[in-house]
């Protein structure tokens, strides 16, 4: 179902900022070559009292690169972002779904605005947040369970459109030593989000019965709000914990000092 969705499309956006793959293991970009950071990047130092006013100008003049891809950064491509498998079950409260979705495309992701972009070295601490006015999702999709007691079983095209989404997130950091060099590891994720509408159309539900595919679009769509609360915690939870071990993945590749050097070494 679409949330399952949003919760990657959410993690793209966290990705965004510490300049990760999305599901590494799937969609990652392979760098070449030595290990180093681009020369493009505008150095950033971590104890300079402009940091974020570097950090936010730095992040939006690489917008473009990011939205075709920096394999040197494990970044792939973003406008449109291909995912090839999406898994997702929910076995809890009002909903009992097993879900896959093929081929997934995510369009919109290139017109975000960056509400916010702060890091706060001595915490390390990084926050961001960015809002969406319009995400187009499509997918070949496979589902069968439940929703509110009522049975949803179909495979086929499915869209979803999503509107008005903002998320915030946090990530903390703990440093560590790796062949002589200060590295970083994330220890903890914060993530909340906020979407305006939901509207989705899954095609061939119910073996092509056009009455209780309607009837059950129809349901989801107007009960989207209610759908979304049941996944939220599931949602969460997969956000963080993708989320940490992607952007472990950026700091072992690239040391504290690569990432963001001291000024007055």
């Amino acid at each position: 179902m679409d949330h399952k969705w949003i919760a990657k499309t959410w993690l793209v956006l966290g990705l965004l900022l510490l300049a990760v793959a999305l599901q590494a293991e799937r969609t990652e970009a392979k760098p070449q070559g030595k290990s180093r950071l681009p020369s493009f990047l505008t150095v950033c130092y971590r104890d300079s009292p402009t940091l974020n006013e570097c950090a936010r100008k730095s992040f939006k003049s690489i917008k473009p690169r990011l939205m075709d891809g920096i394999p040197e950064m494990y970044i792939p491509q973003m406008e449109p972002l291909i995912v090839p498998e999406v898994k997702m079950d929910q076995d809890s409260g009002a909903i009992y779904l097993h879900s896959v979705y093929k081929n997934v495309k995510i369009s919109g992701i290139s017109k975000h605005t960056l509400n916010d972009l702060r890091i706060e070295p001595s915490k390390l601490k990084f926050i961001v947040s960015m809002t969406f006015p319009e995400l187009l999702m499509e997918a070949e999709y496979s589902i069968k369970g439940k929703i509110m007691m009522m049975p949803l079983l179909g495979d086929g095209h499915c869209k979803v459109n999503l509107t008005n989404i903002t998320m915030q997130t946090e990530l903390f950091g703990q440093e560590y030593q790796k062949n002589g060099a200060t590295h970083l590891k994330i220890i903890d994720v914060k993530v909340e989000y906020s979407l305006s509408n939901v509207h989705m159309q899954l095609d061939n539900l119910f073996n092509g019965d056009e009455a209780l595919g309607k009837r059950m679009n129809d349901f989801l769509n107007e009960n989207w709000k209610s759908l979304a609360e049941e996944v939220r915690p599931l949602m969460t939870k997969a956000l963080v914990d993708i989320l940490r071990a992607s952007v472990d993945k950026m700091f072992a590749e690239y040391s504290y000092d690569e990432l963001m050097p001291k000024k007055n070494n």
